[in-house]
């Protein structure tokens, strides 16, 4: 029996599956019907430009690792590894270092390696063509037609103000409103208050010397304050509404691109999307798909999650070596 492991790696986790192909079905990589997971492990953020290569070897090494471990395996046994990683291709002078430590990392074990985008596309349609949109920690969109063209859009730096419509994003603008209501060039709301506990502040400019001299700005923390805007919204608080309604803007904008470069024609697209972002719920959702709709596509749920999509990858790639 064939083991295979498929590893969703973004900003703030990463993800390893342990999974094989169930005796008697003929699994051909685009559903999750044919496979068992046996075994899990999460481990921290698996972006190069937060871990470093080394980071990023040790983390594929230890999860390998461990999750063999769980399942009661040897790596040995493992047939094949899918690892979609957060940061992978973005760069071209890194890529040739990325590599490297990913192969150190998996050592003799064959794999493959792509954008986290790609395993988060093949889960959410189960490989049918269409649209995906990430909004976790960071941002960016994927897509693959019935030619099987893929491509990807957004994901820029969020230190370049990328990574639109972002946990870390939503954060980083209600840190601004807040900056706002505290001069006063906006009205005080719930959102001025709820900053004030959420971080314990003494005084408004605290904020600052909290945010950037003692978290050093670090981007999951701060991406960790999104839930207070999905909170405040719930509560009424007309800035936070505004915010989660500019997110879903500029999410509906990277499918927007993505469908007219595809060349999707006329029919209708199935746009879906992933992520902590769109576990907001409607107040994110409802305007993202009232855009969409008026772009020739429709939201969908996701079928099922990134590292899931990562394992059936890993099926899929193994079968064809």
């Amino acid at each position: 029996m064939k083991h295979y492991i498929g590893i969703d790696g973004g900003g703030t986790k990463t993800k390893f599956l342990l999974g094989r192909v169930i005796e008697g079905t003929k699994p051909d990589g685009t559903g999750t019907s044919g496979l068992e997971v046996i075994g899990e492990y999460t481990g921290g953020g698996c972006h190069y430009m937060q871990i470093g290569f080394d980071g990023l070897e040790r983390l594929i090494r230890e999860g390998v690792t461990a999750v063999c471990e769980n399942a009661g395996i040897r790596p040995g046994d493992v047939a094949f590894a899918f690892a979609g990683c957060a940061g992978f291709g973005d760069v071209e002078s890194d890529q040739p270092l990325v590599d490297r430590a990913m192969a150190a990392g998996f050592g003799d074990m064959p794999f493959a390696a792509e954008n986290d985008s790609a395993n988060a596309l093949e889960g959410a349609l189960c490989g049918a063509p269409g649209i995906n949109i990430i909004a976790g920690t960071g941002s960016i969109g994927s897509g693959r037609n019935a030619a099987g063209r893929f491509m990807r859009c957004g994901g820029w730096h969020y230190a370049l103000g990328g990574d639109e419509g972002s946990a870390y994003w939503i954060a980083w603008n209600l840190l601004k409103e807040y900056s706002r209501q505290s001069d006063g060039r906006d009205e005080k709301t719930l959102l001025y208050d709820a900053v004030n506990e959420a971080l314990d502040l003494k005084t408004d400019d605290e904020m600052v010397t909290r945010v950037v001299n003692e978290w050093h700005l670090d981007r999951p923390r701060i991406a960790g304050l999104a839930p207070i805007v999905s909170r405040l919204c719930e509560e009424g608080d007309p800035y936070a509404k505004a915010i989660l309604t500019d997110c879903a803007k500029e999410l509906s904008d990277l499918a927007i691109v993505l469908r007219g470069k595809l060349g999707f024609g006329d029919e209708d697209v199935p746009v879906s999307g992933t992520g902590g972002v769109f576990k907001i719920g409607p107040a994110v959702t409802d305007p993202f798909d009232h855009i969409l709709q008026q772009h020739g596509m429709h939201y969908v749920k996701a079928a099922t999650t990134p590292d899931m999509g990562a394992l059936m990858l890993a099926v899929k790639y193994g079968q064809q070596k």
